[in-house]
């Protein structure tokens, strides 16, 4: 009687390891090392806890008042004498946008030179715009003193309009998510796979049953993970310790998490990027930090890029972390929808492919 055979398929399919047990195994040591690991939970997590916390104790809305100017308007005297006062930031664009952005807390005021006179618009929920009204009023007091009765003489008028204070919180917390977003997904990865290569972990795993795509897919839950642990715990203590304003509730606070994963799986693009170019610490570092050092200050994690110089600005909006920052906080402030939020999406999404693509060819496992 001839001897039964196993077919060739079923046998590989039993010698192999089971890929979603290696998944488990490769997502939950490596998270419970980043635990472990001070340096990692210091730069990922407490350190924007603590720029959060720095903030909120601050509250303020800034060092410059920000009066929005309609784009016909800017030009003349007043518009000069304006400019060089340094308690002013003056904002020029649409009138409607202005008005949008007023009721938003985004600007303190909007001034309007018309024929009857100077109108200023403040926002009745933000106590800032009657320190800006003061500062407009005191330079057309000296424009008025300066021209002693010689045309053209100003005279203001204030209204108010219905709206919400946008306190510094409101703008700093999104930027902080995002800081500890793209440390969790560079640093961590970068350094995370880095060890395990110098450690011969990552060759043996990569020699092993186990899929390469298991391996990194595993390094990429552990931090997705982390980053959402992050960005909860962020998130709470800004609005029950601080008042952070969720336009639309749970909504927005859900809104928020998916946005937080979807910046974390973008930046590990470029973590995944840097780990497979590199062979050691000192290496990858300086590539590391190059990357996200000045996402840290142009892409408005601390401060706004409209203070910036047009050309610098049109860097700093492209960057993937400002696109990030964008879509948070239309979410948070604005109550934007999907829609609205499409633009910022799809930078995100070509940023991420263009992150994997260069991975893609370019990692190394040794």
């Amino acid at each position: 009687m001839s001897e039964s055979r196993v077919p060739a398929r079923v046998e590989r399919q039993l010698s192999e390891p089971s890929q979603l047990r290696a998944l488990w195994a490769l997502t939950l040591y490596p998270l419970l090392a980043m635990l472990n690991n001070l340096a990692t939970v210091a730069f990922s997590f407490l350190f924007p806890l603590a720029f959060v916390l720095v903030f909120g104790f601050i509250g303020g809305a800034g060092s410059a008042l920000r009066v929005g100017i309609p784009s016909g308007t800017a030009s003349g005297t007043l518009y000069a004498a304006l400019e060089q006062n340094g308690a002013l930031t003056l904002i020029t664009d649409d009138r409607t946008e202005l008005e949008r952005k007023l009721r938003l807390g985004k600007i303190e005021a909007l001034m309007e030179l018309k024929s009857s006179g100077i109108e200023i618009v403040l926002n009745s929920a933000n106590p800032d715009g009657r320190l800006a009204q003061l500062w407009i009023e005191d330079t057309i007091d000296k424009l008025n003193l300066a021209a002693a009765g010689v045309p053209p003489s100003y005279d203001s008028q204030v209204h108010e309009v219905a709206g919400r204070r946008n306190r510094y919180i409101d703008f700093a917390l999104p930027g902080q998510i995002g800081m500890a977003l793209i440390s969790t997904a560079v640093f961590g990865t970068v350094f995370g796979l880095l060890y395990l290569k110098k450690a011969l972990v990552l060759k043996r795993l990569f020699a092993s049953p186990v899929r390469g795509v298991t391996i990194l897919v595993g390094q990429g839950i552990a931090r997705l993970v982390m980053a959402i642990f992050q960005a909860v715990v962020i998130l709470v203590i800004g609005v029950f310790a601080f008042g952070f304003q969720l336009a639309n509730g749970w909504v927005t606070f859900a809104g928020m998490l998916a946005l937080a994963t979807l910046g974390l799986l973008v930046f590990l693009g470029f973590g995944l990027f840097i780990a497979g170019r590199t062979a050691n610490e000192n290496a990858a570092g300086p590539i590391a930090n190059l990357v996200t050092l000045p996402q840290f200050l142009l892409s408005g994690v601390f401060f706004p890029t409209d203070v910036f110089p047009s050309w610098l600005r049109l860097i700093a909006d492209s960057l993937p972390l400002s696109h990030l920052n964008a879509a948070m906080r239309q979410l948070t402030i604005e109550g934007a929808g999907f829609v609205d939020l499409l633009p910022s999406l799809l930078a995100l999404v070509a940023w991420g492919a263009v992150s994997y693509l260069a991975a893609a060819r370019t990692f190394r496992w040794v």
